[in-house]
């Protein structure tokens, strides 16, 4: 997949496109997606996607919301669709100051040629997000483009927005959350040095730092999958939290950790960027009377995970 970070006049000959932020490119996403990949064949063109690295909300809110999805993720769930060409903006004031028009003429049609244009029901782009589905209509009349409009997806019943999504990864629901982004919910990052405590418990966990603005799920222990460099996959238990137990009475808890026990694995980990994956909430983060209760319980983990896993 070719990759652009600057929208300069003609990146792209022709092209069928589809925009959004696509945060966690879930089905209602996909379906965008998709009809830009369709188009794209009818009309013998490029397949393209035109996103953001940075979510539109850090610059007209003053706060973004965390993400599903880095940017590195999308870009490869967006190849996994048949995506050829993504152009990559970063959401400056220059950019948010452009009309919807100079915006399709800039962007859409003088740097990836525009023919066809996918957008989802709610799109709006453009200065103030003037523009929408209908104004897009209008100027693809006059630039010789088409646009598709996505209908709204449901999935058990409950419209899939990422806002939803996020809600239900904070109220610890990693199953319909799961359901809902059509793939587990997971956290990429590298894996770092630690303090070697679960190695002396014997649950060795990979310390996985992770990219400051990814949405990370609440303490607690979650059954999961760990996705390694080589594409292999290990079955693990996560923890999420800061690790009470070795923390003095009165001390102050260290930043949120996320570890990785992967269970049946030996290996140097450190270094290596990972995919963990949580698939359900086990229970609570807490503070155990002493080591011998804290790996009593980790082994009561891995069992309850390894049970869930053989369903």
């Amino acid at each position: 997949m070719d990759i652009y970070f600057d929208p300069k006049p003609g990146l792209v000959e022709r092209s069928a496109i589809a925009l959004g932020f696509f945060d966690g490119v879930h089905p209602g996403h996909q379906v965008v997606i998709g009809k830009a990949v369709q188009e794209a064949k009818r009309l013998n063109v490029r397949a393209g996607v035109v996103t953001f690295s940075d979510h539109p909300r850090g610059l007209t809110r003053g706060q973004a919301p965390m993400l599903l999805t880095t940017i590195e993720q999308r870009l490869e769930l967006f190849a996994r669709l048949g995506v050829e060409t993504a152009l990559v903006l970063t959401f400056s004031e220059e950019l948010c100051k452009l009309s919807p028009k100079e915006y399709v003429q800039n962007v859409l049609t003088a740097s990836m040629g525009a023919r066809s244009i996918s957008v989802g029901h709610n799109h709006h782009f453009g200065r103030d997000r003037e523009g929408d589905a209908n104004l897009l209509r209008d100027l693809g009349g006059e630039r010789d483009f088409v646009v598709h409009v996505a209908d709204m997806i449901l999935v058990d019943n409950l419209e899939v927005s990422s806002s939803r999504i996020r809600d239900l990864i904070l109220a610890k629901d990693m199953e319909l959350a799961g359901r809902l982004l059509s793939r587990p919910y997971s956290l990429r990052g590298i894996v770092i040095g630690g303090e070697k405590r679960g190695r002396q418990l014997g649950f060795p966990t990979a310390n996985v730092d992770i990219a400051f603005n990814q949405l990370v799920p609440p303490t607690g222990v979650y059954v999961g999958s760990t996705r390694l460099g080589d594409g292999s996959v290990h079955q693990s238990v996560v923890n999420i939290g800061v690790r009470p137990t070795f923390t003095p009475q009165g001390e102050s808890l260290p930043k949120v950790t996320i570890e990785a026990h992967l269970l049946d694995f030996e290996g140097d980990l450190y270094g290596q960027t990972v995919e963990v994956a949580l698939l359900k909430h086990i229970r609570d983060e807490k503070k155990f009377a002493d080591l011998t209760a804290l790996k009593d319980q980790i082994a009561t983990d891995c069992q309850v995970a390894r049970c869930f896993l053989a369903c």
